[in-house]
């Protein structure tokens, strides 16, 4: 059977928690791919949509690479974050603009983190409800 019970960091984890938190806010507040890399131990495992396994630090700089060439204005705040044991789990609102119409959405990664850097990372949001809006804001295809 799973605990599910709360597991209270310790005073170190909850440090280390507070200083990847307010990397990963900076990292966000102006996103370069690259610049990811050092929330990412060499050895993580990350699955973010719509990736469909968990990659590696390159693999998900990379993706970032081409998430950031389609929304070049893509920016996420942190809204509260909460440590349990080494997980920590953030909230944020992301906002970038698609021809021309800023949309904001939110969503949850979850991540454990060794030393300063997260070792495996999950990222939920609303995806279906995203693309639709994502869709609603290009025009639509004119007919010859």
């Amino acid at each position: 059977m799973v605990d599910l019970s709360y597991q209270t960091p310790s005073p170190s984890q909850l440090a280390a928690a507070e200083a990847v938190v307010a990397r990963f806010a900076e990292r966000w507040a102006r996103p370069d791919a690259d610049a990811l890399r050092d929330l990412m131990h060499p050895d993580t495992q990350n699955l973010i949509p719509p990736m469909t396994e968990p990659g590696d630090r390159e693999a998900v700089v990379e993706h970032f690479r081409r998430v950031f060439a389609m929304l070049p204005d893509l920016r996420l705040e942190v809204l509260r974050w909460a440590p349990t044991g080494d997980a920590v789990l953030v909230e944020w609102r992301a906002y970038a603009t698609v021809a021309g119409v800023l949309l904001d959405w939110t969503g949850v990664d979850r991540f454990n983190i060794r030393g300063d850097a997260m070792y495996e990372a999950r990222v939920y949001w609303d995806t279906r409800g995203l693309a639709e809006r994502m869709a609603a804001a290009m025009p639509a295809p004119t007919v010859p």
